[in-house]
């Protein structure tokens, strides 16, 4: 267990705790609001990731902190043109280029697909810049619409009176509430390791971080499996 693993483990225990507290209809609401907002998260996504890759300034700052080009471990590679590459060369330098999940899988199926042929772009550098920078943008925009949705229906779930509605449950209330308040803060972990692969690709030179999530258990459950990364990717 490493300094990842016991910041993990702090979050579900005030989930759980939050959950007690607020009780089995509060939490249950709130995880409801946790899949509205992450279902119009995902809806929202292509128009915002649409208006900051049509905004210059700021996606070229995102090209340069990204720079997915630096990837790759031999630099004669980054000007070589992707057809001019063998499928099996291709996952040999994607392989060897030490990328966090799920980058290199991203840039292998626009390799493949030729994504970004239509803007004259050839050589396999480019296709790792667009390819991570537009990664980086389309998680970076669902958490921005999952946060901004998320606090509005909160202020609607905090504003709502929640009168006893179902009486059987009080005795069980806490027990309830704790439970769900588990479930709840598992989803949050899931949000928030979604945040590790832009990590990684902002700060990738530094190896106590990569380090801290190869050896982390927990990262393997929220980060490698996380199904929210994969959707929003």
């Amino acid at each position: 267990m490493n300094v990842i693993d016991a910041v993990s483990i702090c979050i579900l225990v005030l989930f759980v705790l939050s959950g007690i507290y607020k009780g089995f209809i509060s939490t249950l609401l709130s995880i409801g609001a946790y899949f509205v907002s992450a279902a119009l998260g995902f809806l929202l996504k292509p128009l915002g990731a649409s208006l900051i890759k049509h905004s210059d300034s700021l996606f070229n700052m995102m090209l340069y902190y990204t720079e997915g080009s630096e990837f790759i471990a031999n630099p004669e590679y980054v000007r070589m043109e992707i057809s001019s590459l063998s499928t099996a060369e291709i996952n040999d330098i994607i392989a060897s280029s030490n990328l966090p999940f799920p980058m290199g899988r991203e840039i292998a199926k626009n390799i493949a697909r030729e994504a970004f042929a239509d803007q004259g772009i050839v050589t396999l550098g480019d296709y790792f810049n667009q390819t991570i920078v537009g990664v980086f943008i389309n998680i970076l925009v669902f958490l921005a619409c999952f946060i901004t949705i998320r606090a509005i229906l909160a202020l609607v779930i905090n504003g709502a009176d929640y009168a006893d509605p179902f009486p059987m449950l009080r005795s069980h209330d806490g027990i309830l509430g704790g439970a769900l308040g588990l479930l709840r803060g598992m989803l949050a972990l899931l949000l928030i390791f979604m945040l590790v692969p832009i990590a990684l690709t902002v700060l990738g030179q530094f190896d106590l971080i990569t380090s801290m999530v190869d050896d982390s258990v927990l990262a393997r459950v929220f980060y490698r499996l996380n199904l929210l990364i994969s959707l929003a990717a």
